[in-house]
């Protein structure tokens, strides 16, 4: 669970700059505690309960890493053992969702701590990473992310805004982590300096886990507006980027597809230009193999999207077949048994 710098952000014109007073540079000397209010309004923890829960700090602000030479300017959030054999056979320690008395369940999803903006969301050198701004000059970090559910940026100040309890990823673990142990890593900043997190989240309160079944599994389906309407602007912010996309239709989920060469933006898009349909079917250039190039009134989807590395939007593409059984895919539906 070692972690390394503070996430790379976007700022003035596109220079990118590391944040100073990063883990990397932090002395092996006592933080100062900054004891600062938070403003008024719903704060919570950056993680639901789990099969009621709560969730617990595995390691605290301050700890030392890297044998003393550094410290740990955040806290790292897990859920606990009841007993020495609590889950073992399920979350076994020793496995990327569990150690002695801590474990991390697939799927679990990190949660805004309060109404703000997101700063950027992208990969960094230890998982996905989101930074959000809040009202007070505060600001909150979610490190080690498998999976983004808010929209990737690098741009300062992106403009997306998030509530308190909004997904934004899926607890992961971290690539430079020997133990690839999942864990949320959590840090609280104020006005660019490091808070201990601690007595905050000491007065939060958890979102139980069954608020939404964890939100059907991570995926959060927004809007893509109507026809003639400019597309949203996470739906711009496709562009360029890979991994799979869920439309659901009157709140049955009907097309899973993905891009593994950039063109997210493109291959969604297409199923919202009902120009492009032909008896329900793209044909020639627009052919899809087997499966249907159907298109769906804007009006009436709404659309779920996961940014993946490139090598991996087909295998969560499968996946995601499998689990949803989406209507008009042909192609990755699990076998159906043949009755005798």
């Amino acid at each position: 669970m070692r972690d390394a710098a503070l996430p790379w952000i976007v700022v003035g014109s596109g220079t990118l700059a590391a944040v100073a007073w990063g883990e990397r540079n932090a002395r092996a000397s006592t933080p100062r505690r900054r004891r600062a209010a938070l403003p008024p309004g719903v704060w919570v923890w950056p993680v639901p309960t789990f099969q009621g829960r709560a969730p617990v700090i595995s390691d605290g602000w301050g700890s030392a890493r890297d044998g003393g030479r550094r410290l740990h300017l955040g806290v790292d959030v897990m859920f606990r053992r009841r007993t020495r054999n609590d889950l073992v056979a399920e979350l076994p320690p020793g496995s990327p969702n569990g150690s002695k008395w801590h474990f991390m369940p697939d799927g679990v999803e990190a949660l805004a701590i309060a109404d703000g903006t997101v700063w950027s969301a992208g990969w960094t050198a230890t998982g996905f990473t989101v930074v959000l701004e809040h009202a007070g000059g505060w600001t909150s970090i979610y490190r080690h992310l498998e999976l983004l559910l808010v929209t990737p940026t690098l741009r300062r100040r992106s403009g997306e805004h998030v509530a308190a309890g909004q997904p934004l990823g899926i607890v992961g673990a971290s690539p430079v982590d020997r133990e690839a142990l999942k864990h949320l890593h959590f840090e609280l900043h104020l006005r660019g300096r490091p808070v201990d997190p601690t007595p905050h989240l000491a007065r939060w309160a958890a979102i139980a886990d069954d608020a939404g079944a964890l939100r059907n599994g991570g995926l959060v389906y927004r809007s893509v507006g109507a026809r003639g309407e400019p597309y949203p602007a996470w739906v711009r912010e496709l562009r360029g980027q890979s991994g799979v996309y869920v439309i659901r239709e009157d709140g049955e989920v009907v097309y899973v597809g993905q891009s593994s060469a950039g063109k997210l933006y493109e291959t969604l898009t297409r199923h919202l230009q009902t120009w492009r349909r032909w008896k329900g079917f793209w044909r020639g250039q627009y052919g899809e193999g087997h499966d249907p190039g159907l298109t769906y009134a804007r009006e009436r989807v709404e659309v779920a999207v996961r940014i993946t590395d490139p090598d991996d939007a087909l295998d969560e593409e499968a996946r995601l077949i499998a689990r949803l059984r989406p209507r008009d895919n042909l192609l990755g539906q699990p076998e159906e048994p043949i009755p005798f």
